[in-house]
């Protein structure tokens, strides 16, 4: 569907398909009873179906596993490092050898401030990699925690070291190590 309109001497072609996707998107979202039925109408319809054939209603459902529960094994393992650690890097690589740029980002923000720092390469374990991403609820790597507490990733670093907190917040750890 297209729009042809003259304005002063000018030609414009205004695509209306591209505009109208947000309106059917939130028209969908608003005359549904929920997600599910707006954005997967087969699984709707396998339920109802499952409905209609047996004579009893369905009484509970199977959960899905978003992440390790808090008790498993990764999960006691990465508290274990963030309590032993007073200044923790989950990161690409090692502090020698960083992997992607935003690790080495991040160690660079942390050698300025010469603080012996642990850092756990997530590349030499996938149940750490995803394990952390859950930890933290945040879903990227670098992670940094300072004094068992959730800093953030090299983003947020390089926020907080240009306005002095992580400074103040490294500065304290010094202190816990001593």
């Amino acid at each position: 569907l297209h729009c042809k309109s003259t304005i002063h001497q000018s030609t414009i072609y205004i695509d209306f398909t591209t505009m109208i996707r947000p309106i059917i998107f939130a028209t969908a979202l608003l005359s549904s009873a929920s997600c599910t039925t707006a954005f997967a109408p087969a699984a709707t319809a396998v339920t109802t179906q499952q409905q209609r054939t047996s004579s009893s209603p369905i009484t509970s459902l199977t959960p899905l596993k978003m992440s390790d529960s808090p008790d498993s094994p990764t999960q006691l393992k990465i508290q274990s490092l963030v309590d032993d650690n007073p200044v923790l890097l989950f990161m690409k690589g090692s502090k020698l050898f960083p992997q992607c740029g935003f690790s080495n980002t991040a160690c660079q923000i942390l050698q300025s401030y010469n603080i012996d720092f642990e850092s756990v390469d997530v590349l030499a374990d996938e149940q750490i990699r995803q394990g952390v991403k859950d930890f933290s609820q945040w879903p990227t790597i670098p992670q940094l925690y300072v004094c068992g507490e959730f800093v953030g990733g090299s983003d947020i670093m390089i926020e907080m070291y240009q306005s002095g907190e992580l400074g103040e917040m490294i500065e304290k750890a010094k202190a816990d190590m001593v």
